[in-house]
């Protein structure tokens, strides 16, 4: 395959779940999780509309939100590995009501953890830099 067919092949959301399954997996295991929070697969844009983000954690429900709606499958799993981060913050008693804010501890922690495990998971799988926004 020539590199232009490549890198606008794009990703559908059924091949975009398998990878994130497997991505899931990793982070759980690079953060020495014992079990993942539930991750939501957004599939619109309202979510980002609404909270001006591409995903978010809620620690009432342990739950992951992430937008997969025409973003590149690298750029959705790092979102979902800052999320993660937020995760393993909470089950260690870390976060805080303002754990959220530009800056903090915790929003720096996850967004340096998302970039150390990006570019682990980037080694391990090179050819996935070479597709389009999942469609």
């Amino acid at each position: 395959m020539k590199l232009k067919e490549i890198l606008t092949e794009g990703l559908n959301r059924q091949q975009a779940e398998k990878i994130i399954h497997k991505f899931l997996e990793f982070v759980k295991d690079e953060l020495e999780l014992n079990k993942l929070p539930s991750v939501n697969l957004i599939t619109n844009n309202d979510y980002s509309l609404k909270y001006k983000s591409f995903g978010g954690y809620n620690p009432n429900d342990k739950s992951i939100h992430v937008v997969i709606y025409i973003r590149h499958i690298q750029d959705i799993l790092r979102s979902t590995a800052h999320e993660l981060t937020h995760y393993k913050q909470d089950l260690n008693g870390e976060l805080k009501h303002d754990s959220g804010e530009d800056g903090s501890p915790q929003e720096n922690e996850a967004n340096s953890t998302a970039a150390v495990l990006m570019r682990k998971w980037g080694r391990q799988h090179p050819s996935l830099f070479g597709y389009s926004s999942v469609e």
